[in-house]
Order: C-alpha cells, then structure tokens, then sequence
C-alpha cells in the first residue's frame, strides 16, 4: 500500500512540474437554416479626412465586412446598427437587418468626416 501512495505522489510531481501548455479553443455553434449568407466586401480608408469609400449600397439581409487598412487607429461609429470600434487593419462585420439611409462617422477625427450606408 505504501508503495502505491509512493508512486502516486511522484506521478503527481512529475506532472505538476512538467512545462506543457494547454490550448483553449472556442467551439462555434453552426445551426443550418438552408439560407445563404450574402456577405458585401469593402476595403474602408480615411484619407485627407474623407472616408473611402463615402457611400456604401447594400441590400438588407446581407452581412456586410468593412476592412479598414489605414494604419492610425481611429473610432468608427455606425450608431443605427450599434457599431463603434477603434479601427486599424482590421475588420467589422455586421448584419444588415433594416433598411434605410444610415451615417457613418469618425469620432477622433479633426472636423465632421461622415459617410453613408445605404440599405436596400
């Protein structure tokens, strides 16, 4: 028996002092609908103080990526549709779920610099 208990406890050390990590991974839940996503591309920059593109047309239902490749980090504020992020090569994505005219803005920039998404 105590040779049991021995074993044990250095079997509990050798693994207590072992250098492995432990990866985590998210599990991601997809639940089929027999629906296809229609996703709209844009590559978004903010230039001279305009945004590029200014106006962005989609239609309701899609899911829409804005890719930002500027390299100065701004906040992008699209308050209709609950989106305000610090950008800066990286993207935002969004599900287009009503339709209408909707203002984009920069809240960091020096002066107004808007843009519009219109949804169909």
């Amino acid at each position: 028996m105590k040779w049991i208990i021995a074993i044990l406890a250095i079997m509990l050390l050798i693994t207590a002092c072992t250098n492995e990590t432990t990866e985590t991974t998210e599990k991601i839940v997809v639940v089929e609908t027999g629906e296809e996503t229609n996703y709209a591309d844009f590559e978004m920059r903010l230039t001279d103080g305009t945004f590029s593109p200014d106006t962005i047309e989609v239609n309701v239902g899609d899911t829409v990526r804005l890719d930002f490749v500027n390299t100065e980090p701004y906040t992008f504020s699209l308050e209709a549709y609950g989106v305000m992020d610090t950008v800066s090569n990286n993207r935002l994505e969004f599900v287009a779920n009503e339709v209408g005219i909707f203002e984009f803005i920069c809240l960091d920039c020096d002066g107004l610099v808007t843009g519009v998404l219109k949804v169909n």
